[in-house]
């Protein structure tokens, strides 16, 4: 029988740990959460992560400092991260996501980067990222995304293009781009010719055109 092993970091210390089989038997991983605590916590969480699991303030969650998502999990739930403001670097989504809650990562502004759903996620609701203004890049969504929530990338200030396959009815009621004052440029995929505009979600200003070297980013 194969055994997995996951390499975790602690103190500057790499610790190999033979993962559950329950979590390894198809070779996934557990979400870590770090915490910016004396004793420089650490978490794990095996599958999905639940709705409310450090909003607020609940379960140490305004000391959250470090977030590598795992394999084992497939949805984000509502509230997940909700004002985590000391959450930094970039933020990876693995391709087993397939779903982001409401709120899920709310004014959690501290994050850098790209923002890049992957090609699983087919459902991002409302406010998901809301308040973001540390991303400062380029926001892809694929074809995969059939559902988007009204002020799902709401004052994402610091986002500066848009590349989406996605058709524009996917969009959720209004306003999820309301507030991206750097986003200057939307690329449209071969599937929504002419579908997006220069103040669509609320954006205002932006240029359209042709995602050319589709499914590539430049």
């Amino acid at each position: 029988m194969s055994k997995f092993f996951k390499g975790d970091v602690t103190n500057g210390v790499v610790e190999f740990n033979l993962l559950d089989p329950a979590v390894g038997a198809g070779g996934t991983t557990a979400t870590v959460v770090t915490k910016n605590t004396a004793a420089n916590d650490v978490e794990k969480i095996t599958g999905d992560i639940p709705a409310n699991q450090y909003s607020f303030g609940s379960n140490g969650g305004y000391t959250v400092k470090g977030l590598v998502i795992g394999t084992s999990c497939t949805s984000i739930g509502s509230d997940a991260f909700q004002y985590c403001f000391g959450l930094t670097g970039s933020l990876v989504i693995p391709d087993s996501v397939t779903s982001i809650g409401s709120n899920a990562f709310t004014y959690c502004s501290a994050l850098t980067d790209d923002l890049i759903i992957p090609d699983s996620v087919t459902s991002i609701q409302s406010f998901a990222f809301y308040g973001c203004g540390g991303f400062t890049g380029d926001l892809v969504i694929p074809d995969s995304v059939t559902s988007i929530g009204s002020g799902a990338f709401r004052r994402c200030s610091g986002l500066t293009a848009l590349y989406t396959n996605t058709p524009a009815a996917s969009w959720g009621v209004s306003f999820a781009l309301d507030g991206t004052t750097a986003l200057v440029n939307i690329y449209e995929g071969p599937d929504v010719t002419g579908q997006y505009s220069a103040t669509f979600q609320g954006g205002s200003g932006m240029t359209v055109s042709a995602w050319t070297n589709y499914p590539n980013i430049p």
